[in-house]
């Protein structure tokens, strides 16, 4: 009897040893990051980046592809399906939750999407702006909505599609302020912000495409469609310091399938994080105009949850997306 006793005690606590013990043994082999973006684009280029830092920290490799496609959802249909082990990732962004499935079906459970994902970590995101053109006649955030108000129909702005953050940013704005004002969608990016350059819109509402045109004294940025300021320009302001309770998180994540240990999670988040806080992988987002923007698995569902409800809110206003009248 006494024998048994110790034989089923010894059992458990091996179970309760192997399992911490998975955090500690991982990684054993090489890990596979897809990136849900084309290669040499910008994504690309950091997320590598980081991963070479993370590999030297993690002693193991981490071979990075792509499969790019429906906004960086088509990778996560394909991790979803992923073993949860941790030896598979991929890069998308919160969008891929908060946005995109209000505009369109998802390859993963639309409405609560941690059921097949979860956040491994966050380091950098998109910053959203508000431009116009250096000789525009508005010099301030308020000469244009003022402008606007007066003057229906006449303020024609420029973004990458219905839906984006940038469409969404915009028209908050115009609920908020009762403005009509005029979306022209461009599928190349690029154009979003040669349009306004070139006379055939008056506003760009984008991500940091505007930045060489803002630094060369073409364009002026008006308004940060953030909750912090862009740090490249701390003396223009927030659209909520402008009083909107809105904010354009385009933000750069590490998804892992649903149920991946959370030791295992912690690992990989750990040395994520350690690596995109070398000098080394801060300079390059310092040159690339990304900022530095760590948050954990946690943090990240946190945010990704209050999006989903600010957006569904536009979403539902405009007649677009899922709710299209």
């Amino acid at each position: 009897m006494k024998r048994r006793y110790w034989v089923v005690m010894m059992a458990v606590l091996l179970m309760f040893v192997g399992g911490s013990a998975m955090g500690q043994t991982f990684p054993s082999r090489p890990i596979n990051l897809w990136i849900g973006w084309g290669a040499g684009g910008g994504t690309d280029i950091h997320q590598r980046a980081q991963a070479n830092l993370a590999a030297k920290i993690l002693n193991q490799p981490i071979v990075c592809t792509n499969f790019p496609g429906a906004g960086g959802t088509l990778v996560l249909g394909k991790l979803k399906n992923e073993k949860p082990d941790g030896y598979t990732i991929a890069n998308s962004s919160t969008a891929a939750l908060s946005r995109i499935p209000l505009l369109r079906a998802v390859p993963y459970n639309a409405e609560d999407p941690f059921k097949d994902l979860v956040p491994v970590m966050a380091y950098t995101r998109s910053n959203f702006g508000i431009a116009v053109k250096s000789d525009s006649p508005w010099k301030t955030f308020e000469d244009l909505v003022a402008y606007a108000k007066k003057n229906p129909g006449k303020i024609r702005y420029s973004t990458t599609g219905v839906g984006t953050g940038g469409h969404v940013a915009m028209e908050f704005i115009a609920m908020q302020e009762n403005i009509k004002w005029i979306h022209v969608p461009f599928t190349n990016v690029a154009e979003t912000v040669t349009s306004v350059l070139g006379g055939h819109v008056e506003v760009v509402s984008q991500t940091q495409q505007w930045k060489p045109y803002v630094d060369s004294g073409q364009m002026r940025l008006l308004v940060v469609e953030d909750e912090v300021r862009n740090p490249e320009y701390p003396n223009v302001p927030t659209l909520i310091e402008k009083g909107y309770d809105f904010a354009v998180r385009a933000i750069t994540v590490l998804y892992a399938p649903a149920g991946t240990p959370k030791d295992v999670l912690n690992v990989l988040g750990r040395a994520l994080s350690q690596a995109a806080e070398t000098d080394e992988f801060k300079a390059l987002l310092k040159k690339m105009g990304y900022p530095l923007f760590i948050k954990n698995s946690d943090e990240v569902i946190r945010l990704i949850k209050e999006d989903y409800a600010a957006n569904k809110k536009v979403f539902m206003n405009l007649g677009i997306g899922i709710f299209k009248k």
